[in-house]
């Protein structure tokens, strides 16, 4: 992240966090050192501690200080009082948990409550409790409770998923991720959250609303998407930008149907998607590129026999790049 100090002065200003949020706090708790929230802390509270203190339920205070100095070794001597050791550390994490509305115990509490599912090399289809469907790609994963039980439906996604929402007008559906939200009622869309570098909504049907995480701060901070339409955001100029997504929509109607139907299409057009279903580099060479494919592969097949039917109605050669791990098609039979 960036600024990750910044980050965390946010996250002190609000009221409530989202689950994505409570996740990255809770993973910052269990990773990091606390220096920085101890000075985010400091700068964010300093003009409120006298007011904050009379305020501050001690209870709670003992018992979120309890579960945090369970998970990082503290000695029981060392609680004396979470304003004392407000400099310290330990103290500053308390904090800010308790003035920020989301105490360390109903942290720890709420992601038991979560089912989570990673994916390494496979792709896998997970059913949420509401009957929607989340089909992740590779190396990506989705956390959610076991029940929706609240005004929202949500989730937290790392990495990329197509998902098909059951409509509920009265219970929002949201995806929280890293770097921006997604809030839907009922439709079919690809989300992709790629670490802290970018994010990419693409919509096959239905509306999704797009928002960047404290959107106050730039003009383009929302989008609203319908079909065809698809969302990018770049973290580093904090810029959120509509784009025609019509190719991306077909790609993804094709992948979820099984099936990827070609009629006259190019072959580079073809190429290109093999590379992105199979996630190995697929290209043309210039007199290959144009040649029209008529044909179709079932998202079953492996990628060499999808190779082997383009050489054979083409009459195309495939070889191997000079670096060993992605295809070249040659050559073809074709004007």
């Amino acid at each position: 992240m960036p600024n990750r100090k910044e980050y965390l002065k946010q996250l002190l200003k609000k009221d409530r966090w989202t689950a994505a949020e409570q996740e990255w706090m809770a993973d910052y708790l269990e990773t990091n050192d606390l220096s920085e929230l101890e000075m985010a802390a400091t700068e964010y509270f300093e003009a409120d501690l006298l007011t904050a203190k009379q305020i501050l339920d001690k209870r709670l205070s003992e018992r979120m200080l309890k579960n945090i100095h369970q998970r990082i070794g503290a000695n029981d001597s060392s609680f004396k009082g979470i304003f004392r050791l407000y400099k310290q550390k330990i103290a500053a994490a308390a904090v800010v948990l308790l003035l920020a509305g989301s105490a360390w115990y109903i942290l720890l509490q709420e992601r038991v409550k979560q089912k989570a599912f990673a994916t390494t090399t496979e792709r896998q289809t997970v059913k949420l409790p509401d009957g929607s469907l989340v089909h992740l790609e590779k190396a990506s994963s989705i956390s959610f409770p076991e029940e929706f039980n609240g005004k929202n439906r949500e989730v937290v996604l790392k990495g990329e998923a197509f998902f098909e929402i059951n409509h509920d007008a009265k219970h929002p559906f949201i995806i929280s991720s890293s770097l921006i939200n997604t809030t839907v009622l009922g439709t079919s869309f690809n989300m992709e959250v790629r670490e802290e570098n970018m994010a990419r909504v693409v919509v096959v049907s239905g509306m999704v609303q797009v928002n960047t995480h404290g959107n106050q701060a730039h003009k383009n901070g929302q989008l609203v998407l319908t079909a065809n339409k698809g969302a990018v955001y770049n973290p580093v100029s904090q810029d959120l930008r509509l784009q025609d997504a019509s190719e991306d929509a077909r790609f993804f109607t094709q992948k979820m149907s099984g099936k990827f139907i070609y009629k006259g299409d190019p072959l580079s057009k073809v190429a290109t998607d093999l590379q992105r279903y199979y996630n190995v580099p697929v290209v043309t060479d210039q007199k290959s590129a144009q040649c029209r494919f008529y044909g179709s592969f079932n998202t079953t097949d492996d990628l060499d026999k999808a190779l082997s039917l383009i050489a054979f109605l083409l009459d195309t050669k495939v070889r191997k790049d000079s670096a060993g791990n992605g295809y070249i098609i040659v050559g073809g039979n074709c004007k």
